[in-house]
Formats: structure tokens, sequence, C-alpha cells
């Protein structure tokens, strides 16, 4: 079967008869191959980033938390929230959570402390579940986990120990008077640091989890900050579906009681939520719309390299129209339309940014899927870490090729390119038969 003409002739352009493909198509092909690469590369970077952050968040977090409504109160009796919240299909567990001064040795470093129940935490977070862990999940008095990069960075082990004061200790004797003197009073017992031995190391694969934090059981927590036993600081459970869960929190917040505080106007006294009910998104809502944003703006950007090449494009198409001038002015004299002249080059240039944009999506998958290679290889030519973990919050490069963002990437590629072809196309289909037959190309 023949084909159409147009379709012939752009063909037989695009292939000269001398080479399998003429050097300026080449040099127009690498700019929408680099363009479609980098933004593949960025865009999977970018989704890599917010899923494994999602992911770190939902393993070390609960979907759902409860908080006293007013800072510095803390749960008395959180044995009846938590049956509030099994009530409303929410698994929780109460936690107590503050910074303490480490030592080992003479070293001393600054981490958080989050005291637990083992039996309930399991069905909050995956800490001791997520195949990375190893040692003793299970805590007890005495006993701590930290995390890996924390454990590596000091050379700890299961089996050491360590010291951890609390720093309500070391300032309760510190006084401030009302006209804002200091006093420090002689304190009423002497005070000794809490020593715990290690018997476990976690990972989440998130920098700031896997070196910010150690795990305690909450009733030796609650001694460290000075609590009373059976109190906590704020509950958080897990959901069925941590996507879909308005239903949920609208019922758990129906069920939780009351309490009267002094109106705003000074006026007698309203009825408030004792405690409020705010979900995973709602705690982490400037991290995930930062990320959206910065995925957002950096697509925007680099577009723009797909843009510039396609300038390539056009200039490549313009020269190939001046060189076949004469050849135009023959097929117009012999009755070929303007508009079939036109797809001529239309089709020319959705060719060379189709290869291109193929190309470049292969490139651009390749180097995401061995990103860490790439990253391992430029790290030793440079003598220095590309990926440090402590600036982007994760021990390894993210990466994660969305099959909605790729093919949005190869649409516009090829549109760009298309549209490229538009003004040598024009000037091809304008082009008068008795002036192109004058020409001497």
């Amino acid at each position: 079967m023949p084909l159409p003409a147009d379709l012939l002739l752009a063909l037989r352009y695009f292939r000269p008869k001398r080479t399998f493909i003429s050097v300026i198509t080449l040099l127009s092909l690498i700019g929408p191959m680099l363009g479609v690469a980098i933004l593949i590369i960025v865009t999977s970077v970018m989704s890599g980033f917010d899923h494994d952050i999602r992911q770190g968040i939902l393993s070390m977090q609960g979907h759902v938390y409860v908080n006293p409504r007013f800072r510095g109160q803390i749960i008395e009796n959180p044995e009846v929230l938590l049956a509030k919240m099994a009530e409303a299909g929410v698994h929780g567990a109460p936690f107590i959570e503050g910074p303490v001064l480490g030592q080992i040795g003479s070293e001393p470093f600054i981490k958080m402390v989050r005291g637990i129940r083992p039996e309930l935490e399991r069905q909050v977070t995956n800490y001791a579940d997520n195949g990375r862990f190893v040692g003793k999940g299970d805590l007890a008095e005495g006993e701590v986990l930290v995390g890996r990069v924390m454990a590596y960075r000091l050379g700890l082990d299961i089996g050491d120990s360590l010291l951890l004061h609390a720093p309500q200790r070391l300032t309760g004797n510190i006084k401030w008077g009302e006209g804002g003197e200091i006093t420090v009073e002689e304190p009423d017992e002497v005070y000794l640091p809490e020593e715990v031995k290690i018997v476990g190391i976690f990972s989440f694969g998130v920098q700031d989890y896997d070196d910010g934090f150690l795990f305690l059981h909450i009733d030796q927590a609650a001694d460290l900050f000075g609590y009373e036993w059976g109190t906590a600081m704020s509950l958080h459970g897990s959901v069925a579906d941590p996507f879909r869960m308005e239903g949920t929190l609208a019922e758990l917040r129906g069920k939780l009681p009351y309490q009267r505080v002094a109106a705003p106007d000074g006026r007698g006294e309203t009825l408030e939520p004792k405690y409020e009910v705010r979900s995973w998104q709602e705690v982490n809502a400037l991290l995930f719309g930062t990320l959206r944003v910065e995925k957002t703006l950096m697509v925007f950007l680099l577009t723009f390299i797909v843009v510039v090449a396609s300038f390539g494009i056009t200039g490549t198409l313009i020269t190939l129209a001046v060189q076949k001038t004469r050849e135009i002015g023959i097929m117009k004299s012999m009755g070929m339309s303007g508009w079939l002249v036109a797809r001529i080059f239309l089709l020319l240039g959705a060719a060379i940014g189709t290869l291109g944009t193929v190309f470049g999506t292969v490139l651009g998958l390749l180097v995401i899927h061995y990103r860490n290679q790439v990253a391992a290889v430029l790290s030793a030519l440079m003598d220095a870490d590309v990926f440090p973990a402590d600036l982007y919050h994760l021990t390894e490069i993210p990466g994660r090729p969305m099959f909605g963002d790729v093919g949005l990437i190869v649409a516009l590629a090829v549109f760009i390119c298309t549209l490229a072809s538009l003004v040598p196309a024009l000037y091809a289909s304008f082009l008068s038969p008795a002036r192109a037959l004058r020409e001497d190309n």
C-alpha cells in the first residue's frame, strides 16, 4: 500500500540519501531528549520524596492525634479516651514525648524521647515490624531503642548503655521571680540521670527519625519528665484507610468530652471540646504543601528546557525549507496544495519530537532506576556527598516514576516540538511557485 505523499516526503527529508540520518536532525533530537529526560528525573525524584516521606511518617506517626486543647495540659486517664477511639474504629496508643540530654562517657547529645506502651504502639506504628528492625521491640523499664543513623554516628550497638538527663529536673531548682530576677535553690534531693540499655535498633528510612528519636517505656518516660504514671501527653491511633478518614474523625470528635471555659469576651462561660482531634495530613500539612509546590514549580521551570530545545527543531526545519525551495516550487506548480506542503513539515517536526521524547523517556527512566549507583559515581568523582541525608532527610535518593507524570511530559514534549514546526510549515505553504522556481537552491 503506497504511503500518502506528505508522509512519504517527510520520511525522505528525515532520512537523506547518503546517510541514515542527517547531522543537523540528530542535533535537533538531542535537545528534546535531554529536556524530557531531565523532566522525568526531577518529577520522579520529587514524587519519590513525597512517597518516601509520607511512608516514613505513616510508619512513625499515627493517622489520628488526640491532644489536650490547651498547652501544658496532660491526659490524666488515657484509658477512657482509648475506649472512645476504639468505638470510632481507631486503634489508639498513648505516648509521652520530649527532648532529653543524652550522655555517652563525657560526650553529650540532644535527642527526642518518645515513651510508648509497646503492646499498643504496635497497633499504630510499625517501629519494630518494618523489616529493618534489629533486636527486641518489647520495651521494659531501663531499656531503650535507638535509630540506625544515631547508632552508627555514636558507635552504639545492642547491649550498650547510655545516660539520659531530663531537662525538667536539670532546671527544676531555677526560679523566675515576678520582676524577672533569677534565683537558684538548693535541690531537695540528689539528682541522678536515667541509665538505659540499648535492646533494639530501628530504621524508618527517614533521617530525622533514624537520627533524632529514642524509644522508652511510657512509665520510664513519665519518671523522666516528671509526670504521674498512667498519664500521657497525647494519643495517636491508626485507621483502616488513612486517606479516607473524614467520617471517622467526625465520629471521634462527637464522642470526646467537652469542658467549660471562660468566654472570649469575659462574660460567663462557654462549652468547648476538651481535646482536639487532628489527622496526620493536618499535622504535616506544611511539609506536604511545600513538596507539592516545589514539584509544580520545578516542572513549570524545567518545561522551558523543552521549549528552548524546540527552537532547534524550528531552525532545522527552516533550513530544510530553504534548501528545498525549488523542490517545493515544483510540487506546488504540479498542483500540490499549500496545506499538503505544510503537513510535510508538521509531520517532520512531530517525528523529530517523538523520537527525541522516546529516547529522553528511556534515558530518564534508566537514570532513575540506577540513581543510587549514579550518585555513588558522582560522589567519588567530586569527592563529596551529592545526596547528604542531613539536608534531604532521607537515607537514599528517592525515585518513583508516576505514569500520569510521565504521560503528561511525553504529550507536552511532542506537542511543543510539533508546534515548533508550525513556522517553517507556514513558510513552505505560502511560498510562491514562481518565486521558488527562480531560486538557485
